[in-house]
This record gives C-alpha cells, structure tokens and sequence, in this order.
C-alpha cells in the first residue's frame, strides 16, 4: 500500500459519455469526515466541494456517527451538460471529536479502507489540522494496517483494486507519516510470522529472519545465533528443558541494532570455566567464543575510565542498549502437561513476544532511530515426547538456582529467564523490557484491549505508560508485591515454575523477576490477550510493535 501526504484535492476524471463506459479501477474518492454535529472536518480545504457535500448529507440523512458512511458514487451526468466523471465521496461518521482515541481511530481507518478497497484505486483523505500529531500517527498507521493481508495458503487470491492512499494534511507532519510506515513494515513482519503455521515456523526459521534482517540492514543489525550446545555450555538448562521434547532444536537469536554506536559488550567472568565443564560442546571452546559477543575491555579498565571521566562514564550509559527479550515458543502443546485440543492450533501464536521483537527490529532499521537496541529472541518447540521434562523434575537455570518443574505448560518463564540471565551478562543493558504470551491469567484479568505491564523501575515504566498513550497501544500495571513471591516458593528447589491458581499472571511475574539483579532496571509485558485475535478470523494482531517503537523513539529522543 502507498501512502502518502497531499496538500491537493484529486483530480476529475473526463471520459466521453455512452462511447465508453467508465472502470471503476480509474477512479479516485474523496473521503470526507463528519462529526456527529454535521460539522466538515478540514472544511476550509473543501471550498470546491461543500455544497455538494452538504446536499449529500441532507438526502442521506447522514448524521455523522462514528463509521456511519455514505457514498456519492458520480455517476456521469447528462452528456448535454457536461463530460466529466467528477471525483466520487466518501462522507465517513467521526462521532464526537472530542473522542477521537486510537480504538475509534481504528475502526474509522478500517471502514474507510473495507469502503473502497474493491472500487477504486486511490483515495484522498480530507484531515486538514483536524487531528493532533499523534492522533495522525495513529490513524495513518491504522489505515495501512486495514490493507494487511496473509492469504498465501489460498488457492484463490483476490487483489484490493486500491492502491494509493493521500492524506490531505499539513506538511509538518511528513515525519509522523515516516515514522508510521516504518511501523507498518515492522508490525506487518510480526503478523507474518505469527501467522505462519508451526510446521513452517520454528526456531530455526526464526533465526532464517534474523539473518535475513541483517543481509538487508547490514550497517544497523548484526545477528548472532546460539544453538542448543552453546546454550548447554553456558548453563541454560531452563530453556534446554522446554526445547528438549522436540526434534526442532531450540535457538537464541541476538540481533544487535547499533544506531546510535558500537556499544561494547561483556565477556567476562566464568565464561571458560563453564565451556571447560560442559562435554556437550561441540568443536570445543572456538565453537561457542566465535558466537559470544565481541570482547569488551575490562572491569578494571572501565572502572579506571569512570574514575578519570563521569562524562565519559555517563555518555557510556547513554550508549548502552536497551535490550528487548521476546518469548519465542512456536507452538507450544504443554508438553507432558499437554493442553486441551480445543484451539490448541492458536498455539502457533505463542511466539508473539518474538514476532514482535523481530518486526520492532525491522522497523527501527526502517527509522533508523538513533539508539542502541538488542533484541533477543528466546526460541524453542514445547513438545511431548520420551525425552521431554516431566513435571517433578529439577533443572538449573543459569545464574545457577534450581527449578522445580511442576507444569511442563508453564515454558514461556523457563525460555525467558535464562535469556535474560544471558542479556544481563554480556550486554549490560540500560533498560530490559521481555514480552510474552505469558499467561492465560491476563487474558482473565485484562481481555483483550490491554498488555500487561510489570515493572521494577518506576522510569521505565512511566516510559512505557507515556509511550502506550502516545501510540494507543495500550497497557495496565499490574503489581507484584513481594508477598506474592512466597506462591513459587519450593520446598525442594529455589523456586517452582507455577505458583496456583490465584494471581496467575502475578506469579509468572514474580517468577521472572527471580532472574533480574539488584539494580537492573526491568519490565515485563504480557500480551496473552493482545497478541493475535481468536476464532473463526484467527490472526496476530502485530502488538506490541507499535508500543515499543514509540517507547525507543522517546528514548532517542531524550538520549
């Protein structure tokens, strides 16, 4: 889909009446707004075209609803007077203005595009300065949204004869336009690989898109890939338990955005030790050093140059990464915990937390927003079989506490919490933010309109809310006192996967928070309910792609 900024109303188009008949392929709508006043929104740019639209309004008895629509198809008129086939309209119902939030923005965006999708290949949306900057970011991102389609497993294919999309607004705002593209094409990657089937779509195939980003980005994005034995050589016992039931082997996709610098990164401490230990290793301690990030210097010399410079240290910080952990279970059954087989196919979409840290990646080198980013894809098949953990046992994570395994459906925290063991090691990040299709407990708590937030850091998360207002992607904190940690606490192990029945979505928190170190600044997002649609029309929903690119565009910002 084009889309564009026009500061021009479309043109007519003139044929000769009855020698032939008019396509509807060639013609251009003017798509007009109306309050539920009977108010012109962007009037003053409609001069030409008023009275006709107030006659419109008038015969139609149109009285501005939101999504209420009439259509002036204009027809050619009597050939004695006149030869033009004038531009047809489009009245579209806004309601009140004053409730123009991202939800009815949507739905105004995807009446206007199911409208004319079939009848005519390009359209002029009349907005004026009648939407706020971000009102505009919202509702172009929503009309190329509208035009998304994944039908390539039909036979039979049917192409929208629209193509071109003009929004009639102020040059100003030229930048949000970019910037909403570029999440389009971020989001769009996300629903794509979400919505591939899981015989299509696992661990391997999502490393394949990784690297895929970085053939096309390779001045931004650098991507490295763990397989199962580097994992086991650095203890990441939690997510070989989940990878292990299946043949597909299990993956951690690191893809670095550098851009804003070439942040260092940390190898040191037991690193050898542990590779030395491990006699799963193949190819010995060169197999797993070439995959490990790039060497940083030292403690000791990073400590010399904070003592020499706080503004060196402090500009450090600032180049720091933030570091995105999506959870990337490609189909998840339970396990030997195996879930009921009503809907188990929607299982496909328990890698959304990945999805969405990959099409984020797409849509920042898009933007080319200057940050530093990370984002980690934790990626594995749950699956039962005669090597798959059985509830009861016992691993070790690797930061080096046990886990009492007590549903093997419990996977998505087990996949995380090693991965943010590893980001925390070798990245040192400013901020982490992990994202998953947790817990069937925020469906429960919070449907399907907002993500979950949880957080340990106030400023990260008054970033996150700001950027959820900003974008309209929205979220809801969700607390996580301490005496909810006492539910996973194990009376065998240092903690098990589940915590009951009750504030199931809390514990899956807590559960995580168990990996975070003292002071690192931390959030977990849980889109059960918000990553993809259920039913008959079952699709991903691109979330939350929108939120982060807002919330790293406000970091940018203030870096």
């Amino acid at each position: 889909m084009n889309i564009k900024l026009t500061q021009t109303l479309p043109k007519t188009h003139t044929q000769k009446i009855l020698k032939k008949e008019a396509k509807s392929k060639d013609a251009a709508c003017l798509v007009v707004l109306i309050d539920d006043k009977k108010n012109i929104l962007a009037e003053s740019v409609l001069s030409d075209y008023q009275t006709r639209i107030e006659q419109l309004i008038e015969v139609s008895h149109f009285n501005g609803k939101a999504c209420e629509t009439v259509a002036d198809y204009a027809l050619a008129g009597d050939k004695k007077t006149t030869k033009e086939n004038p531009v047809q309209l489009l009245l579209v119902g806004v309601g009140n203005v004053d409730k123009l939030r991202h939800s009815v923005l949507e739905k105004i965006a995807n009446t206007i595009y199911k409208s004319t999708q079939k009848r005519v290949n390009s359209i002029t949306v009349a907005l004026g300065d009648s939407l706020e900057e971000n009102q505009f970011s919202q509702f172009a991102l929503s009309l190329l949204a509208a035009s998304y389609r994944f039908d390539k497993y039909k036979s039979e294919q049917q192409t929208p004869v629209l193509t071109d999309i003009y929004l009639l607004a102020e040059s100003s705002l030229e930048d949000s336009l970019d910037f909403a593209q570029a999440v389009f094409t971020g989001q769009s990657l996300t629903r794509d690989v979400a919505n591939e089937p899981g015989n299509i779509c696992f661990p391997a195939y999502m490393a394949e898109q990784a690297q895929e980003l970085a053939a096309t980005y390779p001045d931004l994005l650098k991507v490295t890939v763990l397989g199962e034995d580097e994992m086991s050589a650095l203890g990441m016992n939690c997510f070989l338990s989940v990878a292990q039931g299946s043949t597909k082997e299990g993956k951690l996709v690191l893809m670095e955005y550098r851009g804003k610098s070439n942040f260092s990164v940390n190898t040191d401490g037991d690193t050898n030790k542990t590779i030395t230990n491990s006699a799963k290793v193949a190819g010995g301690l060169k197999a797993l050093a070439d995959k490990l990030p790039t060497k940083a210097a030292s403690k000791k010399a990073a400590k010399n140059a904070e003592q020499n410079s706080e503004d060196n240290a402090n500009a450090a910080n600032n180049d720091a990464p933030i570091v995105l952990v999506g959870k990337g279970v490609t189909f998840d059954s339970g396990g030997i915990s195996i879930k009921p087989g009503a809907a188990m196919d929607e299982m496909k979409f328990d890698m959304g937390g990945s999805a969405a840290v990959l099409g984020t990646l797409k849509a920042l080198c898009e933007a080319r927003l200057p940050i530093n980013v990370v984002g980690a894809l934790a990626c594995a098949e749950n699956m039962p079989s005669g090597e798959a953990t059985r509830p009861g046992d016992i691993i070790r994570a690797m930061n080096g506490k046990s886990v009492e395994i007590l549903n093997t459906d419990a996977e998505g925290r087990l996949v995380l919490c090693d991965t943010l063991c590893y980001v925390q090691k070798y990245y040192q990040p400013k901020a982490i933010i992990d994202v998953a299709t947790l817990t069937g407990a925020c469906v429960v708590a919070l449907g399907h309109v907002r993500s979950a937030v949880f957080s340990n850091d106030e400023d990260v998360l008054f970033d996150l809310e700001n950027a959820s207002n900003l974008s309209g992607d929205l979220i809801w904190h969700m607390p996580m006192d301490d005496e909810y940690q006492a539910q996973i606490d194990s009376p065998i192990a240092d903690i098990q996967n589940i915590g009951g029945k009750g504030a199931g979505a809390v514990t899956a928190a807590c559960f995580l928070s168990r990996f975070i170190e003292e002071g690192q600044a931390w959030a977990h997002l849980d889109i059960a309910g918000t990553a993809w649609v259920s039913g008959q029309d079952k699709a991903a929903t691109g979330r939350p792609v929108p939120l982060f690119m807002q919330y790293l565009k406000n970091s940018a910002n203030m870096a």
